[in-house]
């Protein structure tokens, strides 16, 4: 497709929409910020090239908004919601403000996306990346507490400031303690496998992000003193309640229209703690004493995910106890 077609294309597409919305005006209220503008309008300057002109009018100078924009406005925009995340506490300090939206910012890539890469991308070639994908099973088992968290966090339930505590310090064990499972995906990487090598390098980020949550959440322990009505005049714990706030007002409350509803989050919440922590002692007390550190040990006779995932032929089961 030449250039000329593709700009064509393009024109004609721009075109149509603006003729959809030219001239009309979207608003958005959220609390004390004034009210957002949004203008679809003709530039006049070309009969064929248009423009789509975006006015914007913030509350105030000092932008009160912080955490993804540009992305974020965008759903907003199409799912009806404020465009300005919501500040929580007005008494909260900017730079703590800014520390936890860079932390959830941070968390999103490297504790969801990179790692969902990596475990799809070792069901590739059969059992050529099986033990990192034995490792990646510990890993979500572990990591699936930050899940419990923010659902905490949307009901605005105090444990949620231990479950993040507990999460982070979870997750650097979960990929470090199969000693086997290590060496062969070391051995992978000096081969030259692709995926060996980019979970080796997205390893230590992780860590040093969970390790340094881990430590920052030491501080809001105090949290969890607090009754969860009154968390919000906290200016610290408030903080840590903003981002999951905004997930669940742009993304859970606009898109189910509050079919699924803040207590609803904590119930199942406190549902899944429950199984986590059940599963955690069953690891401690029955399979651990029996597998130790070796990854490649059978589960059979055990219920564990791995033996769960050998049972549908995801994983090979096949060394037997020494």
């Amino acid at each position: 497709m030449s250039n000329s077609l593709i700009q064509r294309v393009f024109f004609v597409s721009a075109a149509t929409y603006q003729k959809a919305f030219e001239g009309k005006e979207l608003s958005f209220a959220d609390g004390a910020h004034k009210q957002q503008k949004l203008c679809l309008c003709n530039s006049r300057t070309s009969p064929v090239r248009r423009s789509v002109a975006w006015r914007y009018t913030p509350a105030d100078s000092r932008r009160k908004r912080i955490g993804p924009r540009n992305g974020r406005a965008l759903r907003a925009t199409l799912l009806g919601a404020p465009v300005i995340a919501t500040v929580l506490n007005e008494a909260t300090p900017a730079a703590l403000r800014t520390l936890v939206w860079l932390d959830f910012e941070l968390a999103v890539p490297l504790f969801v996306v990179a790692p969902l890469g990596i475990f799809f991308g070792s069901f590739t070639q059969d059992d050529a990346h099986e033990a990192l994908r034995r490792l990646m099973v510990g890993y979500w088992q572990a990591s699936s507490m930050l899940m419990l968290t923010v659902f905490f966090n949307i009901a605005q339930q105090p444990i949620g400031f231990l479950t993040a505590l507990v999460a982070q310090v979870m997750i650097p064990i979960s990929l470090f303690w199969w000693r086997d499972l290590e060496e062969e995906i070391r051995v992978s990487a000096t081969q030259g496998r692709s995926l060996e090598r980019l979970f080796l390098l997205w390893r230590p980020l992780a860590t040093i992000l969970a390790l340094a949550g881990a430590v920052t959440q030491l501080s809001t322990l105090r949290c969890l003193t607090i009754a969860p009505n009154e968390l919000l005049s906290d200016p610290q714990c408030a903080a840590w309640l903003e981002p999951p706030f905004d997930f669940y007002n742009v993304h859970v409350g606009m898109l189910l229209q509050g079919a699924l509803t803040r207590d609803s989050f904590g119930a199942i919440a406190y549902a899944g703690l429950a199984v986590y922590v059940g599963y955690t002692v069953y690891m401690i007390t029955r399979v651990l004493p029996r597998v130790g550190r070796r990854g490649r040990a059978s589960r059979k006779g055990l219920f564990t995910s791995v033996g769960l995932l050998s049972s549908l032929g995801w994983i090979r089961d096949k060394e037997e106890l020494a």
